[in-house]
C-alpha cells in the first residue's frame, strides 16, 4: 500500500473554464502518477456538474480507474474558484457519498464507526490562490 495525493487547479477565462489535476505519490520522490486536463466552453456548458463539484469527483474516479489498486488517496487539494456561480469545490459529505456509491472505498483512507458504517479519513483541503 502506498499513499498519493491529488491537486486541482482551475482557470476561469471569459469563454472557457479549465480544470487541471495532478496525482503524485506521497513519498520522497513525489513522482507524478497521473495528469489530467478538462476544458469547458462556457457557451456550450450546463454548469450543474461544475457548481456541485462533481466534475472533480469524476476526475478522481478516473484516476482510481487508471492506477493500481494498492495506491490509496491520502489528500485532495482544491483551488477555490473566484466565481462560485460557475465552479465550486465538492463538499466533504458529497465526496464521501460519491466514494461509497461508486465502490471505491478501498481507494481512500477510512475506518468504521461504532455502528460499522464507513468514515472516510482522506483529507480535503480548499485553497484560495491569488493571481
Amino acid at each position: 500500500m502506498e499513499f498519493f495525493r491529488i491537486r486541482f487547479i482551475n482557470k476561469i477565462r471569459p469563454d472557457t473554464i479549465e480544470i487541471r489535476y495532478r496525482a503524485v505519490l506521497e513519498s520522497h520522490s513525489s513522482d507524478t502518477i497521473f495528469e489530467g486536463h478538462q476544458l469547458f466552453l462556457k457557451n456550450y456548458l450546463d454548469t450543474t456538474i461544475l457548481q456541485s463539484g462533481e466534475v472533480a469527483l469524476k476526475a478522481i474516479y478516473n484516476i482510481f480507474s487508471a492506477t493500481p489498486k494498492d495506491l490509496i488517496l491520502d489528500q485532495v487539494s482544491f483551488e477555490q474558484s473566484h466565481d462560485k456561480t460557475l465552479l465550486e469545490v465538492p463538499t466533504k459529505q458529497f465526496f464521501d457519498q460519491y466514494v461509497i456509491d461508486n465502490g471505491v472505498l478501498d481507494r481512500v483512507i477510512h475506518h468504521e464507526d461504532k455502528n460499522g458504517k464507513p468514515v472516510i479519513d482522506t483529507k480535503l483541503v480548499t485553497e484560495l490562490r491569488i493571481g
